[in-house]
């Protein structure tokens, strides 16, 4: 470790790339103007679809119960790309009956016509993900067991974009991930020896974050339900990749989270007016957690470094 709080520069250069920018921005011009072909059950929730586009490539299309879901979907990933991680999969807004669909069978959907939905790539040869061993330790902190060091190169690497997603669940009072595992380890105590919800592993090392419709709006809502197992997990987590720590900075120095983080969603996003931006008490929500995060971290200078 590095100063007490960061991960090796050695370590942080060998991180999977995951969704970089030029994958994100291409795929998402493809898929705005790809045409749906054929839908399927799939994706998640009843609701959800797999469709088939129309070059032969696959999409998950998720149709949310109330419209708070699909603009946690997308603002997850946009919020994702403002903090410069690259875990969560590119994602693009449509409107369902326009042109896009004219393909498409709609009847056994439910879909109402004029609906926003969220198209995100169907991503192949994804594999489960247990929570790590320093989780399921007896002090529960992330920070390197024996046995993790003794697992070379790729433990570690693991182990640091499990940081990575703690700090966003965090930020977006996202419940429905590791925050689950939590939750259900009062009726099942081997859940924690089981793959993580809304999680895989992609071929490259990559740990994908999927479904993220819990997160922002939603969450923010039911975060009192939630809120005390995002914070058992944050306060495991004292070591940090320093990109991201340099962001939660400024972001918090700045006091303007949401607003770019509404900037880059407009500019990236046709259909983002029309399904909205955060409220102002969302977006001080935000913000307020943003300031607790850069707290935390310092706290763990104050005891580390």
């Amino acid at each position: 470790m590095e100063q007490g709080v960061y991960w090796p520069w050695t370590l942080e250069r060998t991180l999977p790339q995951g969704f970089t920018d030029e994958y994100s921005q291409g795929w998402q011009q493809f898929a705005r103007n790809a045409s749906v072909v054929t839908l399927e059950r799939g994706c998640g929730r009843s609701t959800n679809r797999l469709a088939t586009l129309s070059d032969g490539s696959k999409a998950c299309i998720r149709y949310g119960i109330n419209p708070e879901q699909i603009q946690g979907e997308v603002l997850s990933f946009y919020l994702s790309r403002l903090l410069g991680l690259p875990a969560v999969p590119p994602c693009v807004l449509s409107k369902v009956g326009g042109t896009q669909w004219a393909l498409a069978e709609l009847g056994g959907t439910g879909w109402a016509s004029g609906s926003l939905v969220t198209i995100t790539p169907w991503l192949h040869n994804l594999s489960s993900v247990l929570p790590p061993l320093a989780l399921r330790a007896e002090d529960g902190k992330l920070r390197p067991l024996l046995e993790e060091l003794h697992s070379g190169q790729t433990g570690m690497v693991e182990l640091a974009q499990w940081g990575d997603l703690i700090l966003f669940d965090y930020l977006t009072a996202n419940f429905d991930r590791l925050v689950s595992n939590l939750f259900s380890l009062q009726w099942d105590p081997r859940v924690m020896l089981r793959g993580t919800n809304n999680l895989h592993r992609s071929p490259d090392g990559t740990l994908v974050l999927l479904d993220n419709e819990a997160g922002l709006a939603h969450g923010y809502r039911v975060r009192d339900t939630w809120d005390k197992y995002n914070k058992e997990l944050l306060v495991t987590v004292c070591l940090f990749r320093r990109g991201l720590v340099r962001k939660l900075r400024e972001l918090y120095l700045g006091q303007r989270t949401a607003e770019e983080l509404h900037a880059l969603y407009l500019a990236g996003e046709p259909l983002a007016a029309e399904l909205g931006l955060l409220t102002e008490s969302e977006a001080q929500v935000l913000q307020d957690r943003v300031g607790l995060l850069y707290r935390h971290i310092q706290s763990c200078q104050d005891r580390y470094s």
